[in-house]
């Protein structure tokens, strides 16, 4: 006698409505939600955004961290990322399983409203275990790649990190030993009478500017209004940011403190491109995704307007 055979039963359903035109929309995914059935009476397309994975907030006064990954992606208006009078010595890090082109930021209640904008930027190094911090009088401009040599050991290295108004560089790759009180020169930045050499951990990130930059955020100031703070897909490398590794990290900080109560409802990943893909009108659509890596959708027409239905489905 056969017996019916059935598949992997539906645990939840979750539906949306996004309103498409030529401007891009984003929407993000519900957490635990594996499967998307979509469908619009025009022709479409759409692309998969990456996961947000972690969100931390730095805090330079104690040197600390505070997660808000749930904050930020549960998609409710009644929990925030606060971002209260945040100062130029803090930081948002946002970390993804792939780089992102930009995120889409739900302002919540409370905008920012002050005349601000924001230095954002990228992991675009890592130490291995083997980076060495210098320490010592800094002075010059920070050329990435430059080799330095120390003066009196002639060990040379590659510069990776020296911001300005540090009181450290950061090398990799040295061919010898650097000695307590010694001048390292290269040809745009110097550490010179060195106090301390140490190791940099495995995974210690170091940051730069993304380039590009476009806030659709700002009205008189940066996160005012909804909107896409988008710039050029950064060539990172995964770092380690309060002990979570395997991420690639962005992190920013506002140009002067923001207004004093400042809450971001929800922050979603953009594509990393605008290749997104071509949907039929009237057809409907569904498949699976990888929920650890996937975490929103982008999507935009041609020309029009229409009304995308979307269903999120969990097994």
């Amino acid at each position: 006698m056969s017996q019916a055979v059935f598949g992997v039963p539906i645990k939840r359903l979750k539906g949306t409505t996004v309103s498409m035109s030529t401007t891009a929309a984003h929407l993000a995914i519900p957490a635990g939600y594996n499967q998307i059935r979509h469908s619009a009476q025009m022709p479409y397309r759409l692309g998969l955004a990456p996961r947000l994975s972690k969100v931390f907030y730095y805090d330079d006064t104690d040197g600390s961290y505070t997660d808000y990954t749930t904050q930020a992606i549960d998609g409710s208006s009644s929990t925030h990322v606060p971002l209260d009078a945040m100062p130029t010595a803090d930081f948002l890090y946002l970390g993804l399983e792939t780089m992102t082109r930009g995120f889409y930021f739900d302002i919540g209640t409370n905008p920012n409203d002050q005349n601000r904008t924001l230095d954002v930027e990228y992991s675009y190094d890592a130490s291995n275990g083997r980076y060495i911090k210098l320490t010592g009088t800094v002075s010059g401009a920070l050329t990435v790649g430059e080799t330095v040599t120390g003066q009196t050991s002639a060990t040379t290295a590659t510069l990776v990190y020296g911001p300005a108004g540090s009181t450290y560089i950061v090398v990799k790759d040295a061919d010898g030993t650097f000695l307590i009180g010694e001048d390292v020169d290269g040809a745009s930045q110097t550490c010179d009478d060195l106090t301390a050499i140490a190791a940099e951990p495995a995974g210690t990130p170091y940051f730069t500017d993304v380039t590009g930059d476009s806030d659709g955020t700002d009205s008189t100031g940066t996160l005012a209004v909804d909107g896409l703070y988008s710039f050029t897909l950064p060539t990172s490398l995964v770092a380690t940011v309060y002990g979570v590794s395997g991420l690639h990290w962005i992190r920013f900080a506002p140009s002067g403190s923001l207004g004093t109560t400042v809450d971001i409802n929800e922050i979603i990943p953009a594509c990393s491109d605008t290749d997104y893909g071509y949907f039929d009108a009237g057809e409907t659509y569904q498949y699976s995704f990888n929920n650890q890596k996937v975490g929103a959708i982008e999507t935009d027409m041609v020309a029009g307007s229409a009304i995308l239905e979307v269903t999120f489905i969990q097994y």
